[in-house]
């Protein structure tokens, strides 16, 4: 998504496919966060979703689908992803529901935690958003790295640049 493969498949040229492919298992063997003597969450992104917030594959389309229909009645451009609707803040608990045997982290369905963990992003706005500019993971604002701490009860983040 991000110009990892078409490098790793430049540089390795015909055997290009089979190192990616070899990349792409290491990445799956590896933790998505880990915290550190119980007191650091350490992570390549950061926070992520509420897991109980998930629509089914059926919901999310239907609201899509709704959505796309009410753009169109309206004839009007609607920004999809409303800044104004804050999503659930998840937790450790939710963390260890998380299906980590994915390639890709899918970006809609309801195994979004390893895109959110993988992508998200540190905000100054309060909250916690969709990524639009992404198009994966989420925006959380400091609100959200203290009540994610409290809640865990933990008493730092550490996120890798």
């Amino acid at each position: 998504m991000y110009g990892f493969k078409n490098e790793v498949l430049t540089k390795y040229g015909d055997k290009g496919a089979a190192v990616y492919k070899k990349c792409l298992e290491c990445f799956q063997l590896l933790p998505l966060a880990s915290v550190i003597a119980g007191k650091v969450y350490t992570a390549h992104g950061g926070l992520f979703r509420d897991v109980s917030s998930f629509l089914s594959d059926k919901q999310e389309r239907n609201r899509k689908r709704k959505r796309t229909q009410k753009k169109q009645t309206d004839n009007t451009v609607l920004d999809t992803e409303d800044r104004s609707e804050s999503l659930p803040l998840g937790s450790l608990k939710d963390l260890s529901k998380v299906k980590r045997r994915v390639i890709d982290p899918p970006t809609e369905g309801s195994n979004l935690i390893p895109g959110d963990i993988l992508w998200s992003d540190p905000s100054k706005d309060t909250g916690l958003f969709l990524n639009k500019e992404r198009g994966i993971g989420l925006l959380w604002g400091p609100d959200c790295t203290a009540k994610f701490l409290q809640d865990n009860n933990l008493k730092v983040r550490l996120i890798s640049l």
